[in-house]
């Protein structure tokens, strides 16, 4: 519960007024000093100047602001957990929840309201708005509470976790996960499991996820029981266990229900397994399946890029040039730019031309500024052997080392 020099400093902080400002005809600064600092309480005539100076009635600005209450951070984590699972109704509720504590002048709850706004932001917005809204979030940080502080922990944990800041992200759910009474540690368990699966801890991310998985079943909940399972899958196969990778898959195979989401990502992740187990008929079959069962050709980018390398692979030009036509003309749209670049690299490939001066100008570069550790691997790759090729050893030497450098890290 803020005091009234709390609320003082935080009003002063909206308008960004100094405190020579605020003060000028009311009273001097040492005095408001004393005040935002609760070391003096001011008499009504000051409260009366002070409250018109900030635009807001005497009432307005002593009055315990009650709104954070138990029951209202208990409807931002519900606004958190709906959005995961219904996007309508986490909309509706949001907008009630933004319209009914819009007045609040209380900084705490200007804090609270933000970090629902940047949760939301981070499932529907873009990633200047979550940007802008994170920035909220941390000017606000010193009004938290405790009550507040495990929201903002989830929330900001996540933003640091969607923007490739993994460690930042573990401190915060870390925290949670050693929390004693946080009601939704199978969640946070969960999340450290995705956050170690990127930090390529594949050990630490199976530790928490079948801590997640046993706290689901306890909880009844299945359908995450199922997402577990699928990143164990994911985790497996980083591992080169594709026969256990493949094993998770099925079990969603079997339990899976009107998800086509997840049926569409289950049967491409089964495409790339039996592809490493050298089983290319049946990695054909099921990234055919994958592309079945969502017509979103969006989703279905990484689907095609796997066939189109898959064919080239195996040297079938023809398929893998109906592969990467079919992809070109899908990235072509706004927002695929990275699929367009992945495109093009397979195009040169399949046309047998030189591609060292687009993947070191244009497709590194842009792979680098995005972290991804994969791709850029395997663009190294290309380039090492590119160089031996053209009997440039040295160079051929520092691309592969750089590839097995970032395969340490994987």
């Amino acid at each position: 519960m803020l005091d009234l020099g709390q609320k003082l400093k935080f009003l002063r902080s909206k308008q960004k007024s100094k405190q020579q400002e605020i003060v000028e005809g009311i009273c001097s600064v040492s005095y408001y000093s004393k005040i935002e600092n609760g070391n003096v309480v001011p008499n009504e005539e000051i409260l009366q100047l002070l409250a018109q100076r900030f635009g807001i009635s005497v009432q307005e600005l002593v009055q315990t602001d009650e709104a954070m209450s138990d029951e209202v951070v208990r409807e931002a984590e519900d606004i958190y957990n709906l959005i995961k699972e219904n996007q309508t109704a986490a909309e509706e509720v949001y907008q009630l929840f933004l319209e009914k504590y819009k007045n609040s002048l209380d900084p705490g709850m200007k804090l609270l309201i933000s970090l629902v706004q940047l949760r939301f932001a981070l499932r529907f917005s873009t990633r200047a708005e979550a940007e802008e809204k994170f920035q909220e979030v941390e000017d606000l940080q010193e009004y938290g509470n405790l009550k507040v502080m495990p929201l903002f922990n989830r929330v900001c944990g996540l933003y640091h976790y969607v923007t490739g800041n993994y460690d930042a992200a573990l401190d915060l759910y870390l925290g949670l996960a050693n929390s004693l009474n946080y009601p939704y540690k199978a969640d946070i368990h969960y999340e450290l499991s995705l956050v170690y699966n990127r930090k390529g801890n594949i050990y630490k991310s199976i530790q928490h996820l079948e801590t997640a998985l046993n706290k689901y079943l306890q909880e009844m909940n299945y359908d995450q029981c199922t997402v577990c399972y699928f990143l164990l899958g994911i985790n497996y196969y980083k591992m080169n266990n594709f026969d256990e990778a493949l094993d998770y898959y099925y079990r969603i195979e079997k339990v899976i229900k009107g998800d086509t989401n997840l049926l569409r990502k289950v049967y491409h992740n089964m495409g790339l397994a039996f592809e490493k187990k050298k089983d290319i008929e049946k990695a054909i079959a099921y990234y055919q399946k994958s592309l079945s069962v969502s017509e979103d050709e969006k989703y279905n980018m990484k689907t095609i890029e796997g066939l189109a390398e898959l064919y080239l692979r195996i040297k079938n030009r023809e398929k893998a040039a109906h592969y990467i036509l079919k992809g070109e003309a899908i990235a072509n749209k706004p927002g695929l730019e990275e699929h367009a670049i992945k495109f093009h690299v397979l195009r040169l490939q399949l046309n047998e031309v030189d591609i060292k001066e687009y993947l070191e100008t244009v497709a590194i570069p842009f792979f680098e500024k995005r972290n991804e550790t994969e791709i850029l691997i395997q663009y190294n790759v290309l380039l090492s052997n590119y160089y031996s090729q053209n009997k440039q050893y040295k160079q051929a030497y520092f691309k592969i080392k750089n590839a097995l450098d970032m395969k340490g890290g994987i």
